[in-house]
């Protein structure tokens, strides 16, 4: 079990486009908070008190690699033990950006 900021971090190999991946992002809910051509972080509204790590404010970060994508997904705020949430919300994601 462990607590703080936590974050799972994923390397796409082959992936889709970055922009395809925005897109993805942006219809599950997120809203666009830094974009560039090289990246792009994302963040969605959530609750700072929950049981479900699924309920927490997420924010996700996306760049471009010379061969993918690397994603980094983290609760946006300070969590007290871990559900194995976001793990599995890493998992999730990567597979839809999967060329």
């Amino acid at each position: 079990m462990k607590w703080g900021w936590k974050a799972a971090e994923r390397k796409i190999e082959p992936s889709i486009p970055l922009e395809q991946a925005e897109t993805i992002l942006k219809e599950a809910g997120f809203i666009e908070h830094i974009a560039n051509p090289e990246h792009a972080i994302f963040k969605r509204a959530g609750t700072q008190a929950a049981l479900k790590g699924e309920k927490f404010s997420l924010e996700v970060a996306l760049a471009k690699t010379e061969t993918g994508l690397f994603l980094q997904a983290r609760y946006d705020t300070f969590v007290l033990f871990d559900t194995g949430d976001l793990e599995k919300f890493a998992d999730d994601l990567s597979a839809k950006f999967k060329a």
